[in-house]
C-alpha cells in the first residue's frame, strides 16, 4: 500500500461481507482518518477537504477524495519531509515489540506498509458511526484488559523549544492528536520529542481525555465541543442532502478555510467507489 495516496474502503467493506456484520439504516461508513479531517474543521486555516458520500441499502459511505492542492503537495514532497515521515515509522519500531514482555528489534528493517487496524462503532448524538482506524501498539499491563482501553498511539513532534513551538504545539498538533484518538477511544498517546536530527531525546505520555484542558488553557487555542458540534451538523447536512440511494451516485462535499461546505452530485463512474463486488455481496444478502 503506498501511503501517500488517500486510502480506500477495501478493507473496511471486505471486512463487512466476511462478519456479516448487521449495518443499521442511517450509518456511516468509512475510515477514521475522514472523521479527523471533518473534526478538526472549525479550527483547520490551510488546507481544504473533499469527501465522497454514497448512499446505499440505507447506509452512508463516505471517503476523502485528494484536492488539487494535496496532489500538488505529494507529487513535490521533498527529501526531507520523507525523512521526518521514517522517523515516525522508525520511532514506533523502537517502542514496539512482537510479543508481551518482549524488547523491541531495533535492527530491524522499517516496513511502513504494515499496519493493525480496529473497527469501531460509536454515536455522535443520533448518528451512528462505523470507521476502521490504524493502532499503533497494545499497552501490556493488569489495567488494561479490553480494545479500546489497552490501545497505545504514538507520536513524534520537534522538541518544544521555546514559547512559540509550545503554543503551535498546543495549538494544531494536540487538535489532530485528540481528535484522532478521541474517535478511536484510544485513551494513551506517547509523544517521543526529537531533535532536527531526529534523534529523540524526550518520551512523554497524554491521556486523550486531559488533552482539551492542555488546549484550552490558552483563550486562542481550540474546544473539542466545537468540534463535536461542526461534526454533529455535517452529518445531519448529510443525511438532509443526500437522498438518492443509489452506489452510482456520489455526492461530493468540499470545504475551503473560511468557506461553507457545498457539493456537487455526481453520474460518473471515475467518481464511484463502492466496489462491484460489494454491491453484489451486499445485495445478495438482502435478499436471504
Amino acid at each position: 500500500m503506498d501511503r501517500s495516496m488517500k486510502e480506500g474502503l477495501s478493507h473496511m467493506l471486505e471486512w463487512i461481507l466476511k462478519e456479516n456484520y448487521d449495518l443499521q439504516a442511517g450509518t456511516f461508513v468509512g475510515r477514521r482518518g475522514y472523521l479527523t479531517t471533518i473534526l478538526t474543521t472549525p479550527y483547520e486555516t490551510n488546507e481544504g477537504w473533499l469527501l465522497a458520500v454514497s448512499l446505499f441499502n440505507g447506509t452512508y459511505y463516505f471517503r476523502e477524495m485528494e484536492t488539487e492542492a494535496a496532489r500538488r503537495f505529494r507529487e513535490t514532497r521533498n527529501a526531507r519531509l520523507e525523512e521526518m515521515t521514517y522517523w515516525g515509522y522508525k520511532f514506533e519500531h523502537y517502542m514496539c515489540a512482537d510479543e508481551p514482555n518482549g524488547k523491541p528489534n531495533t535492527e530491524g528493517v522499517v516496513n511502513s506498509n504494515e499496519g493493525y487496524y480496529t473497527v469501531v462503532e460509536s454515536r455522535i448524538n443520533e448518528h451512528t458511526l462505523l470507521f476502521s482506524g490504524e493502532v499503533d501498539c497494545k499497552n501490556e499491563t493488569p489495567l488494561y484488559q479490553t480494545a479500546p482501553s489497552y490501545y497505545v498511539e504514538l507520536k513524534t513532534n520537534a522538541k518544544l523549544v521555546n514559547q512559540k513551538k509550545n503554543y503551535q504545539f498546543r495549538r494544531y498538533k494536540l487538535l489532530k492528536w485528540w481528535a484522532q484518538s478521541f474517535l478511536a477511544g484510544v485513551p494513551l498517546i506517547v509523544a517521543g520529542f526529537r531533535t532536527e536530527d531526529g534523534i529523540v531525546e524526550e518520551t512523554k505520555p497524554y491521556k486523550t481525555s486531559e488533552i482539551p484542558a492542555l488546549a484550552t488553557a490558552d483563550h486562542r487555542s481550540w474546544k473539542p465541543t466545537t468540534c463535536m458540534e461542526f461534526l454533529n451538523a455535517f452529518l445531519s447536512f448529510i443525511k438532509s442532502e443526500v437522498t438518492q440511494d443509489d452506489p452510482g451516485v456520489v455526492y461530493l462535499f468540499s470545504w475551503e478555510p473560511e468557506d461553507d461546505v457545498s457539493y456537487t452530485v455526481h453520474r460518473d463512474p471515475k467518481y464511484t467507489f463502492l466496489h462491484d463486488w460489494y454491491v453484489e455481496g451486499m445485495t445478495k444478502r438482502a435478499r436471504v
